[in-house]
């Protein structure tokens, strides 16, 4: 028996096993008679005895293999069945000792149906789209599978991938800092904190402050009808947030959170705006000659700080009250500065 191949112990064993099977069917009347054994019907046998073994092939022609449960393995090297996509797995071996070094060896493999499964274990099959971000390809993925259980047994991908589950999954890219949108910049963010503040610091005007939510709704327009980064990049952003308010109401916005102020000497500084702080303006102190009084934006509820530069663009003072900055600073910074930068115009 040796050398045939065969193991004498379990031979005995199948065959006690055998005559075993046939005494219990003789003694509930099924006909034992010999009979020449159908493939199909044996295989249909193993997959009703071994249903949680079945297994599908990662790979075609591939000995790695996917089971129900969430269990992966390699079949073994003797295995005769070379083609079949789906298996049923006779014997399961863990090999190995150290925790995370454990190689799962698949031996007595079984090529099964897809219809079989379906025939005999209807109740634990089920068809569903699953869309997903491929981060190697930076695109959406969907694919139409059919599951046995846990186990995808079939797989056909889906293109273009559903618009609305696309826009979502780059949403949450975008959002996560995994995926950058080139023309959501600086001037953006200060849009959007300049709606917010203003919403805060004249509640009566009515305008919407964008939250997380609206945020995320906002880039998720953005995002829609793209499946891919390479679609999503370069998208134009200021459009799309614009729409969030009504005309009349981003006039409110211009007049009352401006991006830039107008002084009294006709100069016209940009306007940055902080979630903590004050909002600012930076100037030399040259450019700031003949500005008697700290300007005011939100009808006049909030003041400006103001960053008085050294010509070299170094700050020399932080205030919010400009009138008391000439009286009592500036003759002493006039002083020390006029020493540094004498070609420079000092009053």
């Amino acid at each position: 028996m040796r050398g045939a191949g065969i193991h004498g112990v379990t031979a005995r064993q199948a065959g006690s096993l055998h005559e075993q099977f046939l005494g219990i069917a003789r003694q509930v009347g099924l006909d034992v008679r010999t009979a020449p054994v159908q493939q199909d019907a044996l295989r249909r046998c193993i997959l009703i005895g071994f249903s949680d073994r079945v297994a599908r092939r990662m790979d075609v022609g591939q000995s790695r293999c996917e089971l129900v449960h969430g269990r992966r393995g390699t079949l073994a090297r003797e295995t005769v069945v070379r083609d079949s996509p789906l298996l049923v797995i006779g014997e399961i071996q863990e090999i190995g000792g150290k925790p995370g070094d454990v190689n799962t060896v698949l031996s007595l493999a079984t090529a099964i149906e897809m219809d079989w499964l379906q025939e005999l274990f209807p109740s634990d099959m089920r068809q569903e789209t699953r869309v997903a971000f491929d981060t190697v390809s930076m695109r959406v993925r969907a694919e139409e599978q059919i599951r046995f259980r846990d186990l995808v047994v079939a797989a056909r991908r889906i293109e273009p991938p559903p618009p609305e589950a696309a826009a979502h999954l780059l949403t949450d890219e975008v959002i996560a800092g995994r995926l950058q949108l080139s023309k959501w910049d600086h001037a953006v963010e200060q849009w959007i904190l300049r709606l917010n503040l203003l919403a805060e610091w004249c509640p009566e005007l009515g305008l919407p402050p964008i939250g997380l939510e609206d945020r995320r709704h906002i880039i998720e327009q953005i995002c829609h009808g793209a499946t891919a980064y390479k679609d999503l990049k370069d998208r134009e952003v200021k459009s799309t947030l614009r729409s969030w308010l009504e005309p009349w109401q981003q006039d409110l916005l211009d007049k009352h959170a401006p991006e830039r102020v107008t002084l009294s000497n006709g100069r016209t500084p940009k306007v940055t705006y902080e979630a903590a702080g004050p909002p600012f303006i930076s100037l030399r102190i040259q450019e700031l000659f003949d500005v008697a009084q700290t300007p005011r934006i939100a009808q006049g509820r909030v003041l400006l700080s103001v960053h008085i530069l050294a010509p070299s663009m170094r700050p020399v003072q932080v205030t919010q009250d400009l009138a008391n900055f000439w009286r009592q600073h500036y003759p002493g910074i006039r002083s020390e500065l006029r020493r540094r930068y004498p070609k420079h115009e000092w009053r």
